[in-house]
């Protein structure tokens, strides 16, 4: 069962990097899915058994993460804070 999370983790990571892609060229309504995804992906690979998927989809889930919600966030906070 955990062998089936982490390949599902890193199946939702390659999901999610196409979203984000797709979502480069334009089309701003799959962020949310992408976003979700890569939460969903992310608690997978922490139940996962250890080995590459479970890599994949720690770090793949975790930069998607980090560079869609937490980087956007720390610029608009501390850096794009004048009205």
């Amino acid at each position: 069962m955990k062998r089936i999370l982490g390949t599902l983790s890193t199946v939702l990571f390659f999901v999610g990097l196409v979203f984000y892609i797709i979502m480069l060229f334009g089309n701003d309504n799959l962020l949310l899915s992408n976003v979700i995804l890569s939460a969903i992906g992310f608690v997978l690979a922490l139940f996962a058994e250890k080995g590459v998927y479970k890599k994949i989809g720690l770090i793949g889930n975790g930069l998607i993460l980090l560079i869609a919600i937490i980087i956007p966030f720390i610029v608009t906070t501390f850096f794009w804070n004048t009205p």
